[in-house]
C-alpha cells in the first residue's frame, strides 16, 4: 500500500523535535548550584586516648596512734566513726609511778639548785676547785633534763590525734594496761581519698604526675570526679607487668570511704603526632574508607586508612592529606569527585 505525500514530511519533522531535546537538557544539567557544605579543619597533634582500669579507694593519711608512755586507761573519749580535730584527746591513762618519780624528780631538782648556787658562791672566794664547780653543774642539769622527761611522759598519757580525721577504731579498753610505742587507736584522715589501680606496662611510661584523671565510684551513683595522678610506682608486678599509678581527689562530703571499688579512666598520650579528622568527615564504601576535602570550590575526594578514635575526632593517613585542609562534614553523603561545593560554615 502506498502512503499518499501528506504524511511523507511528519517523520522528519518529529526526529527534528526529539534531537532538538538532548542538547537542551544536558545544558540543564550544568547550570546546577554549588552543594553548601559544612567543613572541619584537618589537625596534626597528639591523639589522647582513654584507659580505664578498676581500683580501690584508700584515705589519703591512716595511722596507727601509739602511746608515748605506759599506763592505764581510765578514759576515752571518742568513739569509732566519730570525727577528730588534730591535737584532740582520744584516750586518757594514768601512772600512780610516774606521779611519784615526778614529786621525786621536782625536789631533787630543788636540792640540786640550792648546791649550786651554795658551789658557785665558793667557787667565787676560791673555797672548792673548779672541776667541784663543774661537777655541781652537771648534777643539777642532770636532774632539770630528769624531770623534764617525767613530764614529758605524764603530758603524754593523755593521747592527742595527730591530724584532722575519723577514728576508725579504739584498739584498747578502758582498765587496761598500755605499753610505750603500743598501738591505741587507729584513725584516717577521709578529706581526700585515693585510688590505687595497677596499670599495664605498654601505659605506665606514658604517664606524668600532675596527669588528670576520672575517678568513678558506682556504688555511690555519683559523676565523676575529677583527679590527679599524684604517685606511680617504680616496681610492679611481674605475673601481671602492671605498675600501682595512685590518683587523689578532694572528698569534702566524705561519702567516698576506703576500701570502695573505684573505676578510674586515665588520658593516655601516644607517642606521635597523628593527622586528625571529625569523625563525620568520614565516608566508608565497597572500596574503603574516603573523604571529601573543599579545594577551590570544588569537592576532592580521597581515600583514607583510619586509625585511633579521640574526643570525636579519627586519625588518619592518605595521600595529599596535609594538616590545614578542610574536610567536609556536612553535606557529604551524596558528593561526587570533583562538584562544585559552598562552604556555608566551620566547626571547630
Amino acid at each position: 500500500m502506498l502512503l499518499k505525500p501528506p504524511f511523507l514530511p511528519l517523520w522528519p519533522a518529529a526526529c527534528g523535535a526529539w534531537i532538538c531535546l538532548v542538547p537542551t537538557t544536558t545544558a540543564a544539567q550544568g547550570d546546577h548550584p554549588p552543594a553548601s557544605v559544612i567543613v572541619a579543619e584537618i589537625q596534626q597533634r597528639t591523639i589522647t586516648s582513654q584507659v580505664e582500669l578498676v581500683g580501690t579507694v584508700h584515705p589519703r593519711r591512716t595511722s596507727r596512734v601509739a602511746s608515748e608512755s605506759e599506763g592505764k586507761v581510765v578514759a576515752r573519749f571518742k568513739e569509732s566513726g566519730q570525727p577528730l580535730v588534730r591535737g584532740e584527746a582520744i584516750l586518757r591513762l594514768t601512772n600512780d609511778e610516774l606521779q611519784a618519780r615526778l614529786i621525786e624528780a621536782e625536789a631533787d631538782l630543788r636540792l640540786r639548785a640550792s648546791r649550786r648556787d651554795h658551789s658557785r658562791s665558793l667557787r667565787d672566794s676560791d673555797a672548792i676547785s673548779e672541776d667541784e664547780a663543774i661537777e655541781t653543774e652537771y648534777e643539777f642539769e642532770r636532774a632539770r633534763s630528769e624531770l623534764q622527761d617525767l613530764e614529758t611522759r605524764i603530758e603524754d598519757l593523755t593521747i592527742l590525734a595527730p591530724f584532722d580525721g575519723a577514728l576508725v577504731e579504739s584498739l584498747v579498753e578502758i582498765g587496761e594496761w598500755v605499753d610505750r610505742g603500743q598501738n591505741v587507736a587507729h584513725m584516717v584522715a577521709a578529706d581526700t581519698a585515693r585510688v590505687y589501680v595497677n596499670v599495664p606496662e605498654r601505659y605506665v611510661d606514658r604517664l606524668r604526675l600532675g596527669d588528670s584523671a576520672e575517678v568513678t565510684v558506682s556504688a555511690l551513683g555519683t559523676d565523676s570526679i575529677e583527679a590527679l595522678v599524684v604517685a606511680i610506682l617504680p616496681q610492679g608486678y611481674e605475673d601481671s607487668r602492671t605498675f600501682p599509678v595512685i590518683v587523689q581527689f578532694l572528698n569534702p562530703g566524705r561519702r567516698v570511704r576506703g576500701g570502695m571499688s573505684a573505676a578510674v579512666r586515665l588520658s593516655i598520650k601516644e607517642p606521635r603526632e597523628d593527622l586528625l579528622v571529625h569523625k563525620d568527615a568520614i565516608m566508608t564504601g565497597a572500596m574503603g574508607s574516603h573523604l571529601f576535602l573543599a579545594r577551590e570550590g570544588s569537592a576532592a575526594m580521597l581515600p583514607v586508612t583510619t586509625g585511633l578514635a579521640s574526643q570525636g575526632n579519627v586519625a588518619i593517613s592518605g595521600d595529599g592529606l596535609q594538616a590545614g585542609d578542610l574536610a567536609i562534614v556536612r553535606g557529604n553523603e551524596r558528593l561526587r569527585d570533583g562538584q562544585a561545593v559552598r562552604v556555608v560554615r566551620k566547626v571547630h
